[in-house]
Protein backbone atom coordinates (compact mmCIF):
# COMPACT_ATOMS: atom_id res chain seq x y z
CA UNK A 1 0.00 0.00 0.00
CA UNK A 2 1.96 3.50 -1.56
CA UNK A 3 1.36 5.79 1.19
CA UNK A 4 -0.38 9.18 0.15
CA UNK A 5 3.16 11.13 -0.24
CA UNK A 6 4.07 8.13 -3.05
CA UNK A 7 0.58 8.35 -4.58
CA UNK A 8 0.95 12.82 -4.82
CA UNK A 9 4.58 12.10 -6.02
CA UNK A 10 3.83 9.63 -8.53
CA UNK A 11 0.54 11.51 -10.12
CA UNK A 12 2.29 14.19 -10.54
CA UNK A 13 1.33 17.84 -9.53
CA UNK A 14 -1.45 18.17 -12.06
CA UNK A 15 -3.35 15.45 -10.07
CA UNK A 16 -1.93 15.55 -6.50
CA UNK A 17 -4.39 15.85 -3.54
CA UNK A 18 -0.96 17.08 -1.54
CA UNK A 19 2.77 18.69 -2.30
CA UNK A 20 5.42 15.99 -2.65
CA UNK A 21 7.34 15.30 0.88
CA UNK A 22 9.41 17.90 0.91
CA UNK A 23 6.72 20.53 -0.05
CA UNK A 24 4.50 19.16 2.80
CA UNK A 25 7.62 19.82 4.86
CA UNK A 26 8.19 23.42 3.79
CA UNK A 27 4.28 24.11 4.43
CA UNK A 28 5.63 23.73 7.98
CA UNK A 29 3.24 21.59 9.34
CA UNK A 30 2.44 21.40 12.71
CA UNK A 31 4.42 18.08 14.63
CA UNK A 32 5.95 18.88 17.92
CA UNK A 33 3.25 20.71 19.74
CA UNK A 34 0.20 18.39 20.02
CA UNK A 35 -2.72 20.07 18.51
CA UNK A 36 -6.58 20.03 17.74
CA UNK A 37 -7.91 18.82 14.41
CA UNK A 38 -12.12 18.63 13.86
CA UNK A 39 -14.41 16.89 11.85
CA UNK A 40 -16.20 20.46 10.41
CA UNK A 41 -19.36 19.76 9.34
CA UNK A 42 -23.12 19.63 10.31
CA UNK A 43 -24.34 17.10 11.38
CA UNK A 44 -21.46 15.38 12.73
CA UNK A 45 -22.66 13.81 15.72
CA UNK A 46 -22.41 10.36 14.26
CA UNK A 47 -18.97 10.65 12.54
CA UNK A 48 -17.06 8.30 12.81
CA UNK A 49 -13.79 10.25 11.61
CA UNK A 50 -12.55 10.43 15.60
CA UNK A 51 -12.24 6.67 15.68
CA UNK A 52 -9.82 6.90 12.13
CA UNK A 53 -7.67 10.19 13.00
CA UNK A 54 -7.43 9.27 16.88
CA UNK A 55 -5.94 5.85 16.43
CA UNK A 56 -3.98 7.39 13.45
CA UNK A 57 -2.26 9.86 15.71
CA UNK A 58 -1.66 7.80 18.29
CA UNK A 59 -0.19 4.75 16.25
CA UNK A 60 2.06 7.19 14.34
CA UNK A 61 3.43 9.07 17.60
CA UNK A 62 1.46 12.48 17.02
CA UNK A 63 0.40 14.40 20.15
CA UNK A 64 -2.92 15.83 18.10
CA UNK A 65 -6.23 14.98 19.32
CA UNK A 66 -9.18 14.40 17.11
CA UNK A 67 -12.74 15.39 17.53
CA UNK A 68 -16.00 16.24 16.17
CA UNK A 69 -16.70 20.21 15.59
CA UNK A 70 -20.68 20.76 14.98
CA UNK A 71 -20.82 24.16 13.02
CA UNK A 72 -23.49 24.94 10.12
CA UNK A 73 -21.94 28.90 9.68
CA UNK A 74 -18.81 27.90 7.58
CA UNK A 75 -17.64 31.55 9.08
CA UNK A 76 -17.55 29.94 12.85
CA UNK A 77 -15.55 27.22 11.15
CA UNK A 78 -12.85 29.20 9.66
CA UNK A 79 -12.58 31.20 13.06
CA UNK A 80 -11.79 27.70 14.90
CA UNK A 81 -9.51 26.90 12.19
CA UNK A 82 -7.49 30.12 12.84
CA UNK A 83 -7.62 29.60 16.44
CA UNK A 84 -3.71 29.04 18.15
CA UNK A 85 -4.81 25.65 19.37
CA UNK A 86 -5.88 24.08 15.52
CA UNK A 87 -3.87 22.21 13.49
CA UNK A 88 -6.71 21.48 10.43
CA UNK A 89 -9.27 18.87 10.37
CA UNK A 90 -11.34 16.59 7.82
CA UNK A 91 -14.44 18.55 5.76
CA UNK A 92 -17.80 17.09 5.29
CA UNK A 93 -21.19 18.36 4.51
CA UNK A 94 -21.81 21.24 3.95
CA UNK A 95 -18.93 23.08 3.62
CA UNK A 96 -16.69 21.40 1.34
CA UNK A 97 -17.32 24.13 -1.53
CA UNK A 98 -18.23 26.83 0.92
CA UNK A 99 -14.55 26.56 2.76
CA UNK A 100 -12.99 26.40 -0.59
CA UNK A 101 -12.41 30.23 -0.91
CA UNK A 102 -11.36 30.44 2.44
CA UNK A 103 -8.15 28.81 2.04
CA UNK A 104 -4.42 30.71 1.93
CA UNK A 105 -3.60 27.83 -0.83
CA UNK A 106 -5.15 24.76 -2.17
CA UNK A 107 -3.61 21.52 -3.99
CA UNK A 108 -3.94 21.02 -7.99
CA UNK A 109 -6.68 18.30 -6.80
CA UNK A 110 -8.78 20.45 -4.40
CA UNK A 111 -8.10 23.37 -6.79
CA UNK A 112 -9.64 21.01 -10.18
CA UNK A 113 -12.32 19.16 -8.03
CA UNK A 114 -14.00 22.73 -6.32
CA UNK A 115 -13.73 21.78 -3.23
CA UNK A 116 -11.78 20.40 -0.27
CA UNK A 117 -12.42 17.63 2.50
CA UNK A 118 -8.72 18.28 4.26
CA UNK A 119 -7.04 21.27 5.55
CA UNK A 120 -3.86 21.63 7.57
CA UNK A 121 -2.64 24.70 9.06
CA UNK A 122 1.10 25.75 8.51
CA UNK A 123 3.24 27.24 11.24
CA UNK A 124 3.30 30.29 9.53
CA UNK A 125 -0.87 29.98 10.23
CA UNK A 126 -1.87 29.86 6.35
CA UNK A 127 -4.39 27.13 5.99
CA UNK A 128 -3.89 24.69 2.86
CA UNK A 129 -6.82 22.79 1.48
CA UNK A 130 -6.53 19.30 0.21
CA UNK A 131 -8.84 16.54 -1.16
CA UNK A 132 -8.46 13.12 -0.17
CA UNK A 133 -12.06 12.07 -0.92
CA UNK A 134 -11.28 11.25 -4.92
CA UNK A 135 -8.61 8.39 -3.76
CA UNK A 136 -11.15 6.95 -1.79
CA UNK A 137 -13.55 6.59 -4.48
CA UNK A 138 -10.65 5.57 -7.03
CA UNK A 139 -8.72 3.56 -4.65
CA UNK A 140 -11.82 1.15 -3.45
CA UNK A 141 -13.44 0.96 -6.72
CA UNK A 142 -10.32 -0.31 -8.48
CA UNK A 143 -9.60 -2.53 -5.45
CA UNK A 144 -12.92 -4.08 -5.57
CA UNK A 145 -13.50 -4.41 -9.61
CA UNK A 146 -10.36 -6.25 -9.48
CA UNK A 147 -11.31 -8.40 -6.53
CA UNK A 148 -14.76 -9.76 -8.75
CA UNK A 149 -12.44 -10.04 -11.99
CA UNK A 150 -13.54 -6.42 -13.38
CA UNK A 151 -10.31 -5.17 -13.84
CA UNK A 152 -10.11 -5.56 -17.27
CA UNK A 153 -12.65 -3.36 -17.89
CA UNK A 154 -11.00 -0.06 -17.23
CA UNK A 155 -8.86 -1.01 -19.88
CA UNK A 156 -11.77 -1.59 -22.33
CA UNK A 157 -13.56 2.06 -21.65
CA UNK A 158 -15.09 2.40 -18.30
CA UNK A 159 -19.28 3.50 -18.25
CA UNK A 160 -20.63 5.18 -15.55
CA UNK A 161 -23.16 6.74 -14.07
CA UNK A 162 -22.61 9.58 -11.12
CA UNK A 163 -25.48 11.03 -8.99
CA UNK A 164 -25.21 14.19 -7.66
CA UNK A 165 -23.93 17.08 -8.07
CA UNK A 166 -22.12 18.35 -4.99
CA UNK A 167 -18.53 18.69 -3.34
CA UNK A 168 -18.50 14.81 -3.41
CA UNK A 169 -19.83 14.22 -6.64
CA UNK A 170 -17.58 16.79 -8.14
CA UNK A 171 -14.21 14.32 -6.31
CA UNK A 172 -16.25 11.58 -7.79
CA UNK A 173 -16.22 13.12 -11.13
CA UNK A 174 -12.09 13.47 -10.82
CA UNK A 175 -12.15 9.97 -9.74
CA UNK A 176 -13.37 8.45 -13.16
CA UNK A 177 -11.53 10.97 -15.45
CA UNK A 178 -8.70 9.43 -13.58
CA UNK A 179 -9.84 5.79 -13.73
CA UNK A 180 -9.86 6.77 -17.61
CA UNK A 181 -13.90 6.55 -17.61
CA UNK A 182 -14.92 6.48 -21.41
CA UNK A 183 -18.34 7.73 -20.65
CA UNK A 184 -19.75 9.63 -17.80
CA UNK A 185 -23.52 10.21 -17.35
CA UNK A 186 -24.09 12.47 -14.55
CA UNK A 187 -27.85 13.05 -13.04
CA UNK A 188 -28.91 15.34 -10.17
CA UNK A 189 -32.61 15.75 -9.00
CA UNK A 190 -31.50 19.81 -9.80
CA UNK A 191 -30.70 18.71 -13.86
CA UNK A 192 -28.79 22.28 -14.51
CA UNK A 193 -26.19 21.31 -12.07
CA UNK A 194 -26.09 18.09 -13.85
CA UNK A 195 -25.41 19.47 -17.22
CA UNK A 196 -22.81 21.96 -15.46
CA UNK A 197 -20.54 18.88 -13.65
CA UNK A 198 -21.05 17.09 -16.81
CA UNK A 199 -19.77 20.59 -19.27
CA UNK A 200 -17.13 21.32 -16.45
CA UNK A 201 -15.29 17.58 -16.89
CA UNK A 202 -16.71 16.41 -20.21
CA UNK A 203 -19.33 13.91 -19.18
CA UNK A 204 -22.75 13.83 -20.28
CA UNK A 205 -25.96 14.52 -18.10
CA UNK A 206 -29.07 12.76 -18.11
CA UNK A 207 -32.35 14.10 -16.26
CA UNK A 208 -34.09 11.01 -16.90
CA UNK A 209 -33.25 7.79 -15.21
CA UNK A 210 -35.89 5.87 -16.87
CA UNK A 211 -33.54 5.73 -20.53
CA UNK A 212 -31.02 3.33 -18.90
CA UNK A 213 -33.27 0.68 -19.74
CA UNK A 214 -31.93 0.95 -23.16
CA UNK A 215 -28.09 0.82 -22.03
CA UNK A 216 -26.30 -2.04 -23.09
CA UNK A 217 -22.81 -1.28 -20.45
CA UNK A 218 -22.60 -0.25 -17.41
CA UNK A 219 -19.22 -0.62 -15.05
CA UNK A 220 -19.86 1.80 -12.26
CA UNK A 221 -22.81 3.48 -10.76
CA UNK A 222 -21.31 6.15 -7.78
CA UNK A 223 -24.53 7.83 -5.59
CA UNK A 224 -23.31 10.87 -3.82
CA UNK A 225 -26.77 11.75 -3.05
CA UNK A 226 -27.75 12.04 0.77
CA UNK A 227 -28.98 8.85 2.79
CA UNK A 228 -32.08 10.69 3.54
CA UNK A 229 -33.28 11.40 0.13
CA UNK A 230 -34.64 7.85 -0.40
CA UNK A 231 -32.70 7.58 -3.63
CA UNK A 232 -33.16 4.73 -6.01
CA UNK A 233 -33.27 3.93 -9.97
CA UNK A 234 -37.24 3.85 -11.18
CA UNK A 235 -36.01 0.77 -12.97
CA UNK A 236 -33.49 -1.53 -11.47
CA UNK A 237 -33.22 -3.98 -14.83
CA UNK A 238 -30.31 -1.72 -15.75
CA UNK A 239 -28.48 -3.05 -12.24
CA UNK A 240 -29.57 -7.10 -12.83
CA UNK A 241 -28.78 -6.95 -16.88
CA UNK A 242 -25.32 -5.12 -16.03
CA UNK A 243 -24.09 -5.60 -12.78
CA UNK A 244 -22.11 -2.32 -12.38
CA UNK A 245 -20.15 -1.91 -9.13
CA UNK A 246 -22.02 0.35 -7.16
CA UNK A 247 -20.42 2.82 -5.18
CA UNK A 248 -22.51 4.10 -1.77
CA UNK A 249 -20.93 7.50 -0.40
CA UNK A 250 -23.33 7.90 2.70
CA UNK A 251 -23.07 5.79 5.65
CA UNK A 252 -25.78 6.96 7.60
CA UNK A 253 -27.51 4.86 7.16
CA UNK A 254 -25.27 2.07 5.85
CA UNK A 255 -28.10 0.46 4.31
CA UNK A 256 -29.57 3.03 2.17
CA UNK A 257 -32.70 3.00 -0.18
CA UNK A 258 -30.23 2.47 -3.05
CA UNK A 259 -27.43 0.17 -1.70
CA UNK A 260 -30.82 -2.12 -0.57
CA UNK A 261 -31.92 -2.19 -4.07
CA UNK A 262 -28.50 -2.59 -5.64
CA UNK A 263 -27.74 -5.45 -3.07
CA UNK A 264 -31.47 -6.97 -4.35
CA UNK A 265 -30.17 -6.63 -7.80
CA UNK A 266 -27.00 -8.95 -7.33
CA UNK A 267 -24.51 -5.63 -7.17
CA UNK A 268 -21.05 -5.45 -5.80
CA UNK A 269 -21.34 -2.90 -3.18
CA UNK A 270 -18.76 -0.04 -2.30
CA UNK A 271 -20.37 1.00 0.76
CA UNK A 272 -19.90 4.55 2.18
CA UNK A 273 -17.73 3.59 5.66
CA UNK A 274 -15.81 2.29 2.94
CA UNK A 275 -14.30 5.06 1.74
CA UNK A 276 -14.40 6.83 4.76
CA UNK A 277 -11.93 4.38 6.12
CA UNK A 278 -9.72 4.90 2.93
CA UNK A 279 -9.59 9.17 2.22
CA UNK A 280 -9.03 8.86 6.48
CA UNK A 281 -6.23 6.81 5.66
CA UNK A 282 -4.79 9.53 2.98
CA UNK A 283 -5.66 12.77 5.78
CA UNK A 284 -3.44 10.66 8.61
CA UNK A 285 -0.56 10.53 5.91
CA UNK A 286 -0.87 14.24 5.18
CA UNK A 287 -0.79 14.93 8.64
CA UNK A 288 1.65 12.31 10.14
CA UNK A 289 3.96 12.33 6.97
CA UNK A 290 3.68 8.54 8.17
CA UNK A 291 1.85 5.29 6.51
CA UNK A 292 -1.78 5.07 8.01
CA UNK A 293 -2.06 2.37 10.23
CA UNK A 294 -4.76 0.65 8.05
CA UNK A 295 -5.05 -2.22 10.34
CA UNK A 296 -5.33 -0.73 13.41
CA UNK A 297 -7.95 2.03 12.10
CA UNK A 298 -9.67 -0.55 10.14
CA UNK A 299 -9.86 -2.52 13.57
CA UNK A 300 -11.52 0.17 15.70
CA UNK A 301 -13.80 1.15 13.15
CA UNK A 302 -15.18 -2.86 13.09
CA UNK A 303 -15.28 -2.55 17.10
CA UNK A 304 -16.81 0.60 17.52
CA UNK A 305 -19.47 0.52 14.62
CA UNK A 306 -20.35 -3.20 14.31
CA UNK A 307 -19.69 -4.50 17.31
CA UNK A 308 -23.10 -5.35 19.43
CA UNK A 309 -23.58 -2.88 22.45
CA UNK A 310 -21.15 -0.04 20.87
CA UNK A 311 -21.84 3.36 22.72
CA UNK A 312 -20.86 4.85 19.24
CA UNK A 313 -23.65 7.52 18.39
CA UNK A 314 -23.26 5.64 14.79
CA UNK A 315 -23.87 2.16 15.83
CA UNK A 316 -27.36 2.10 15.37
CA UNK A 317 -27.39 2.72 11.99
CA UNK A 318 -24.47 -0.19 10.74
CA UNK A 319 -27.16 -2.80 10.57
CA UNK A 320 -26.52 -6.12 9.98
CA UNK A 321 -23.68 -5.99 12.47
CA UNK A 322 -22.86 -9.27 11.22
CA UNK A 323 -21.83 -8.45 7.55
CA UNK A 324 -19.48 -5.72 8.41
CA UNK A 325 -17.70 -4.64 4.67
CA UNK A 326 -15.44 -7.29 3.69
CA UNK A 327 -12.41 -4.47 3.06
CA UNK A 328 -12.64 -3.31 6.39
CA UNK A 329 -12.07 -7.29 7.88
CA UNK A 330 -9.20 -7.45 5.18
CA UNK A 331 -7.39 -4.59 6.35
CA UNK A 332 -7.54 -5.46 10.28
CA UNK A 333 -5.87 -8.51 9.04
CA UNK A 334 -3.29 -7.08 7.62
CA UNK A 335 -3.96 -8.11 3.98
CA UNK A 336 -5.82 -5.13 2.59
CA UNK A 337 -5.95 -4.87 -0.67
CA UNK A 338 -3.73 -7.96 -1.24
CA UNK A 339 -6.26 -9.86 0.81
CA UNK A 340 -8.81 -9.56 -1.53
CA UNK A 341 -7.13 -9.68 -4.73
CA UNK A 342 -5.61 -12.98 -3.68
CA UNK A 343 -8.41 -14.66 -1.71
CA UNK A 344 -11.53 -12.66 -2.01
CA UNK A 345 -13.92 -15.28 -1.03
CA UNK A 346 -12.03 -16.37 2.29
CA UNK A 347 -11.64 -13.12 3.20
CA UNK A 348 -15.63 -12.27 2.99
CA UNK A 349 -16.99 -15.75 4.53
CA UNK A 350 -14.38 -15.16 8.05
CA UNK A 351 -15.36 -14.45 10.17
CA UNK A 352 -18.50 -13.26 8.73
CA UNK A 353 -20.23 -12.92 5.43
CA UNK A 354 -19.66 -9.85 3.09
CA UNK A 355 -22.19 -7.36 2.62
CA UNK A 356 -23.26 -8.56 -0.96
CA UNK A 357 -26.33 -10.22 -1.31
CA UNK A 358 -26.69 -13.73 -3.39
CA UNK A 359 -30.18 -14.66 -5.57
Amino acid sequence: QASIQDVGCRLGEENSPLPCTDSLAKMGVPGDAGLEFFIFGHPVTMSPSPEIHSVGFSENGSPHRYDRFDAENAEVVVEKLRSASCGGGSVTIPHKETLLPKMDSLSEAARVIGAVNTITKGDDGKLHGDNTDWLGIKNQLEARMAAIGKGQQQQSGLVCLLCGSGGTARAAAFALREMGAARVLIFNRTASRAEALAKEFGFEAISDLGKLTSIDKLDIVVDTLPGSTAFELPDSSVLQRCTPVVFEAAYIPRRTTFVEQALAAGCEVVEGIEMLFEQGCAQCELWTRKPAPRAKIASNLLKNLFTEGSSHPAHGKMQPYDMPPASLIAEAKGIGKRGLLEDKAAVMEEPVRSSRRVG
